[in-house]
């Protein structure tokens, strides 16, 4: 995806939409896919595992009720290279 592509689809958004990406291991990969997302913040401690979880997964809203929910936009990407 490029640059003028990645603009006209987030202008969609409320500019203050929080962007994120998935977290774990390295390298890099062409976005190939925009979600808009609700988060709930910060509860994932472990490092393998991205800071924020879906407000809708119920084991995360059992085990952190209070933490705040927002509204996201997910940037996704996958290795076009793999089988």
């Amino acid at each position: 995806m490029k640059v003028r592509e990645l603009i006209n689809i987030l202008s969609q958004f409320d500019p203050e939409t929080r962007v994120v990406v998935a977290g774990y291991e390295g390298g890099f990969n062409d976005i190939t896919e925009i979600h808009p997302q609700r988060l709930r913040l910060n509860v994932n401690p472990e490092w393998y595992y991205g800071s924020h979880g879906l407000a809708e997964d119920e084991e995360i809203r059992k085990l952190w009720p209070d933490a705040p929910v927002v509204e996201a936009v997910s940037l996704m990407g996958e290795n076009q290279n793999s089988e």
